[in-house]
């Protein structure tokens, strides 16, 4: 039996939690939380008997019961339970992005290394079968190299630290770190990075809302436009496809038939249309991304191997990141 810890209990922590409950092998047997309340509420929704809560968790990681901890508190906010979690001896899940700062980033990194525990990052797209089946298509020049992957969306998270720059980063770093890491993976190092981001919201702290432009060495391209200043409640048109010089990547099935036996209610699909408007489905099965990916970090945990997703994963998308923070502000072309 893995057992785990979590430090911060609020939404994202809630979810991860719910998750492990589908995973045979782990169980929660202390958790900490700077609201009391919020603790007790979280032992008795997904701990196990006798769960242990904390305000403090320096004090929690003194437990010698305790196997990994799960650092789910706002990124501005990572660094420090991260690093003493690893001077615990104990491994440690984050939550993405990794952190605010690269330094604080690398510092968290060389505090596992040093005390020899593992280190894993929450890029849950890993994991899911969706965002592999994209790459995979991608990656077979199904629509020909190089390609311009594209990204629009709009709305307002609930937590106002989300649009705070120093707390979460915006849009462009707690949301699109995800689009940064799977990018790297599918299409390589970043070569540089065009940006140009103002404030909708008078109630952010800082930009809330850009237009960037991502240019890989591979002559591939993201880019996106993104919006965590919108009036609560407003609706807008968001976008996600990728384009190339033989055709489109279109998510979902939007072929005139689809394939024979397929079931929208087990399957997701994409559908590629090039030359003469022929198109192709690809399939892929529906599956739940965060249970795959908890079930994978407490297997790696308890063997004592290092998850799929590394500490220098994490401070590659936050590199990327925070040169589009600056280029934002800038409205300018930084190379990386």
């Amino acid at each position: 039996m893995h057992n785990i810890a979590f430090v911060g209990c609020g939404g994202i922590a809630r979810h991860h939690a719910s998750k492990l409950a589908s995973v045979q092998d782990a169980r929660i047997v202390a958790v900490s939380d700077v609201s009391s309340e919020a603790a007790e509420k979280f032992a008795k929704d997904f701990g196990a008997d006798g769960c242990k809560t904390f305000s403090n968790y320096k004090k929690m990681l003194k437990l010698d019961t305790v196997q990994s901890v799960w650092v789910c508190t706002p990124t501005f906010l990572h660094a420090k339970p991260v690093i003493a979690a690893a001077q615990a001896g104990k491994h440690v899940f984050c939550e993405k992005p990794m952190a605010m700062k690269l330094s604080d980033a690398c510092r968290m990194a060389e505090a596992c290394d040093k005390a020899g525990v593992l280190l894993t990052v929450g890029f849950v797209r890993r994991f899911d079968a969706f965002w592999g089946k994209m790459k995979d298509i991608v990656q077979s020049g199904a629509i020909g190299r190089p390609v311009i992957w594209r990204f629009a969306a709009g709305g307002k998270p609930g937590n106002p630290w989300f649009r705070d720059v120093k707390k979460g980063g915006g849009p462009l770093l707690d949301g699109a770190v995800h689009n940064y890491d799977f990018a790297l993976q599918m299409f390589g190092p970043v070569a540089s990075v065009q940006a140009s981001s103002r404030q909708f919201d008078p109630t952010s702290v800082g930009d809330d809302t850009a237009s960037v432009i991502i240019d890989f060495a591979s002559g591939d391209q993201h880019t996106l436009i993104w919006s965590w200043g919108m009036a609560k409640g407003a609706e807008c048109t968001s976008l996600c496809d990728i384009i190339g010089p033989l055709g489109s990547l279109q998510f979902g099935m939007t072929a005139k038939e689809p394939p024979q036996g397929f079931d929208p209610q087990t399957q997701g699909a994409f559908t590629v249309k090039t030359a003469d408007g022929a198109a192709q489905v690809f399939t892929y099965p529906k599956q739940d991304m965060f249970v795959d990916q908890a079930r994978h970090v407490v297997e790696s945990f308890s063997q004592g191997k290092q998850p799929l997703v590394t500490a220098r994963d994490g401070i590659e998308s936050l590199k990327v990141g925070a040169a589009i923070l600056k280029a934002g502000v800038a409205r300018r072309t930084i190379k990386l």
